[in-house]
């Protein structure tokens, strides 16, 4: 009886170390998880890659550190690497679809359009998801991409039906519009656009463009000067000053 007590309590006793062990490495992983966050916003996503990894060192089977770790590849251009991480995100947490809106991403990067949308599609598939209109977005410049301007219009619109103030998707709605000729709704919209979002120089060119297909020429000037202003080293700017260029003769 005695030697079976000692097993007992031995065994007890080995329990407790691995639950002690286990608490450990979870705080350790959540740890580094969190110094990756903090370098990920700071920009150093070389450094987020390391942390990530070390989090995922402690706790494979984290399907939020994996994303995280997606983010990062992202950020640093390794697109591969991003959408491997990605998709064993969604292999370990089959209805997080943060991880498929950046898969899709990810595919958009590396020119694979079609495993995008279907990425994208999957984001939208889970009724719990709490950023749907990014999906949607997303989803609608893919189609942009592809040349799919009417299935685009509708991804933007339920975008808009979710976020109404969504001012990067009134942008690429009226973007659409105006790529379809459009011109009284792609000013209605990016003139939304650029109300919600005083600082979106993509959208005061698309409207100066819009503007200029209207030959409502002063405004066109107003806005492509808009763009200089916002963002005077972008190849964007320099475009716009092409075009006010063109407007003065």
């Amino acid at each position: 009886m005695r030697g079976r007590i000692v097993i007992v309590l031995l065994g007890c006793v080995l329990a407790a170390c691995a639950t002690e062990q286990a608490a450990v490495k979870e705080e350790r992983a959540d740890t580094h998880y969190n110094l990756g966050v903090a370098r990920l916003a700071s920009g150093d996503a070389k450094q987020a890659i390391a942390e990530f990894s070390q989090a995922i060192g402690d706790a494979s089977d984290n399907a939020v550190y994996h994303n995280a770790l997606g983010l990062a590849y992202l950020m640093d251009r390794r697109h591969d690497r991003a959408v491997a991480s990605f998709q064993r995100a969604v292999q370990l947490d089959p209805k997080f679809s943060d991880a498929y809106n950046n898969l899709g991403s990810a595919y958009v990067q590396r020119a694979n359009y079609d495993q995008a949308v279907k990425a994208f599609r999957q984001a939208l598939l889970n009724p719990a998801y709490l950023s749907p209109e990014q999906a949607h977005l997303n989803l609608g410049n893919v189609y942009m991409v592809q040349g799919r301007t009417t299935d685009a219009v509708v991804e933007f619109k339920r975008a808009l039906d979710i976020l109404p103030d969504f001012a990067e998707a009134h942008n690429r709605l009226g973007y659409a519009y105006l790529v379809q000729g459009q011109l009284e709704l792609a000013i209605a919209e990016l003139t939304l656009a650029v109300r919600q979002a005083p600082e979106l120089a993509t959208a005061y060119q698309s409207l100066g463009f819009a503007y200029l297909s209207a030959d409502e020429k002063d405004r066109a000037r107003q806005a492509f000067q808009k763009v200089v202003d916002l963002s005077p080293t972008s190849e964007m700017a320099a475009e716009a000053m092409r075009q006010l260029k063109r407007l003065s003769r």
